[in-house]
Formats: structure tokens, sequence, C-alpha cells
């Protein structure tokens, strides 16, 4: 019996890099590497991470010749789903009332026409349960006119298209009424069944006081997330700071030692009130310096928060 295992993990990373299928296996770049030039032979883990994280049957790999290429239908997509996003009329993110308000919520649909066009509707809101209402509604409906016709019937409704690349999908929606549009993106897996959602993001203009551009994370899932507000919104947040203080503490500590505990002409020259200045001067410069440093230019949508949110959208709850 042949086998295809080369040959499939080379139209594998053609499609997706060794990097990305190394984040995604938990195996490094030196070993698929190997595995593509015969050096080593696939280790069992591999070959379950290919099938628990690409849905592609291990026999199959082995002993198949498979097709990754693009798939041109958009139906795995097709489908109703909830969307989870932050409240954006405050300026430049501020929330001054703790988790209260600061969720907003939606319902994308994305349907195909008898012209196997694939359009997208969606409606915006900010209660939770106007939402699930109108996902448990367009769910029950047996074409795109009764579907289109529940968006409807709700204000702030949305029409729009969907398309893919090998690696991502494209929702853009456009609201005429209230000349509003927004771009969504999001990161495409290779999956064999149906989309379930995922977290990506989106451009639009905020609502507030003032309707200026705004780029936040937004969460689509198929099912309800079975989670409190809480949680969801330390998924949307777009990042945080690892900051490693070693130096900088290894500097004050240097600086307290010459200050107070040495014999030198610093020590000596200098008195109480002089001291603490020198100390707190060098801290605010520690500090801002840090602060600069680790200031969001942008934030991506990693695998890590991807999976980690996977996993979430898998247990949530179907309407």
């Amino acid at each position: 019996m042949d086998n295809y295992f080369q040959t499939n993990l080379k139209k594998l990373t053609k499609l997706y890099s060794q990097r990305y299928l190394a984040d995604k296996t938990g195996c490094s770049q030196s070993s698929i590497n190997n595995y593509l030039t015969k050096t080593n032979e696939p280790s069992m883990q591999f070959l379950i991470a290919l099938n628990r994280e690409f849905g592609i049957s291990i026999d199959d790999f082995l002993f198949k010749e498979l097709d990754f290429s693009p798939k041109s239908s958009l139906d795995s997509f097709v489908g109703n789903y909830i969307v989870y996003y932050y409240n954006n009329n405050s300026y430049k993110g501020e929330v001054h009332n703790n988790l209260q308000n600061t969720l907003n919520y939606g319902v994308i649909s994305v349907y195909k026409e008898k012209d196997y066009k694939y359009l997208t509707a969606a409606t915006f809101f900010k209660n939770k349960e106007e939402a699930i209402r109108l996902l448990k509604a367009v769910n029950k409906c047996e074409n795109s006119d009764e579907l289109i016709k529940k968006h409807k019937e709700l204000n702030n409704f949305y029409t729009g298209t969907i398309h893919t690349s090998n690696q991502n999908i494209f929702i853009y929606l456009d609201n005429v009424e209230s000349e509003d549009e927004s771009f969504i993106i999001f990161n495409n897996p290779p999956a064999s069944g149906n989309y379930i959602g995922g977290l990506g993001t989106v451009n639009t203009v905020a609502r507030g006081r003032e309707h200026n551009p705004c780029v936040q994370f937004l969460i689509m899932s198929r099912k309800l997330i079975d989670k409190v507000d809480g949680e969801i919104y330390n998924c949307l947040q777009l990042d945080y700071s690892v900051i490693n203080l070693e130096n900088q503490v290894v500097d004050l500590i240097d600086l307290f030692k010459r200050m107070y505990i040495e014999e030198n002409e610093l020590s000596k020259n200098l008195n109480e009130s002089q001291k603490q200045a020198v100390i707190e001067n060098n801290i605010k410069f520690f500090f801002s310096e840090i602060v600069e440093a680790n200031m969001f230019r942008f934030a991506k949508v990693s695998n890590r928060e991807d999976d980690s949110l996977y996993r979430i959208l898998k247990e949530g709850i179907d309407v």
C-alpha cells in the first residue's frame, strides 16, 4: 500500500505555512521539515493533532492522496450566528460602570439565494434577550425571504456579502438608512464540517456621541455561549501585557543600596528629601518607559485566542 503522508503534508504546507501547522499541532517546525524530507517518520502525536485540529482522517492522510484545494462552495458557512462585541459608545473604550452594559449583541445570517449567490443579513442589539429571540426565529425560517422578513421587522438591519480566501473569511455589512458600513474578518479553519464561529476583527463606526471609526474584536457563534458575560468580556479584550521588570528591579535595588547602605559621595552629599526625589524620578522614568514599550499598536487574532474560544463555542447551547 502506498504511503501518501509526504505528498499530503506538502499540499497542506502550501495551503498553510509550516509555522501555522506547528502552532496548531504543537509540533516544532524542524520536525515538520524532517517529515517533509523523509528524515523522520511522523509521530503518532502529530497525526492525532492533525485529526483533532483539522478534522483529517489519519488513515486517509497516510494512505490516500487528498485534495486540499479551497472549497468553491460557501455552504459550510450558511446559517445563523449570535454575535458578541463591546459597546463602543464610550470614548477610547472607557468603561465607567464595570461590566454592566459593556456587551452588545447581534445576529448575522449567511444564506444562499436561488442564483447561488451567498449573502448576509444582520441585526444588532444592546439586549441579549432580543438577540436570542431573533436567533430562534431565523433558525426556524425555511427560505431566505422569511429570514430577511424576520430581520427587517427590527431596527438596525444590515445587508451584505461573504467571501473567503484560503485562510480568512470576509463579511461586509451595510446599513443604508444609518449610513453605516462594517467589515469583519475571521480566520478560516480547515475543517470538513460546518463553520461554528470564531473570534474576528470588525471595522465599523462607533454609535456614541461622535460617530468615529472603530476597530475591535467580535465573536460569532452558531450556538449560545454557555458562559457568564464576564468570561465573554475577557475573550474580547484586545490583549494584555506580559511585562518583565527584572532589569528595572535590579537597577532600583542598586540605586537604593547606593543611597542608603553603601558609604559613597552620593549617599553623603544628598539629604533625605533629595534621595527620595532621585528614587521617585527613577521609578517614574522606568514606569513611563515600560508603558510606552507595551502600548498596543495593533492586535491580532492569534491561534491562542482562536483555539481557546473554539472550545467554548463547541460547548455552546443550540437554539
